[in-house]
């Protein structure tokens, strides 16, 4: 049933009616409120259609929501306590007047120069065994090479004359 079709009017009968009517009266009143009760029907089930579809509707969008302001609030939790860990300039200032606690971070800080000092030079080192000409080993042995040709060079040079 569509919107622009009229309802079918609703059918009364009194009590007196229904005694003084005719049995063919009483069939095409009974038809015409059958007709009444199924236009009924479909309009709520239409309208009960539309409700259920618009409630889906609903209840997505507030889904959404809900998990946008989850995930909203997970974002401000993570920047409040990132917030909360990190140090005022005060605590800092008076971590630092703490003799104590002052000589123990110039300790720290002499080891880990030590330690940055003691991995380059095992860098160095690493890199000096690879022989490349650019190399520190590679260049003694070139030195070395060059020495020895110089050496026999002189010596046949030595014994010509």
């Amino acid at each position: 049933m569509t919107n622009e079709e009229p309802l079918p009017k609703k059918v009364r009968l009194s009590e007196t009616d229904f005694k003084g009517m005719a049995r063919d009266e009483l069939i095409l009143r009974w038809k015409q409120y059958e007709a009444y009760v199924q236009a009924l029907e479909g309009k709520y089930t239409d309208l009960n259609s539309n409700d259920v579809t618009g409630l889906r509707e609903s209840e997505e969008k507030l889904k959404q929501q809900q998990q946008e302001s989850a995930r909203r609030e997970n974002i401000l939790v993570i920047q409040y306590l990132k917030q909360v860990q990190q140090p005022s300039v005060a605590q800092l200032r008076s971590t630092m007047l703490d003799p104590a606690i002052n000589l123990f971070f110039l300790k720290m800080k002499g080891e880990l120069e030590q330690t940055k000092d003691k991995l380059e030079q095992a860098q160095n080192e690493l890199s000096a065994w690879k022989f490349t000409p650019d190399s520190q080993t590679g260049e003694k042995l070139m030195f070395a090479q060059y020495s020895s040709f110089l050496s026999l060079k002189v010596g046949l040079i030595d014994g010509v004359l």
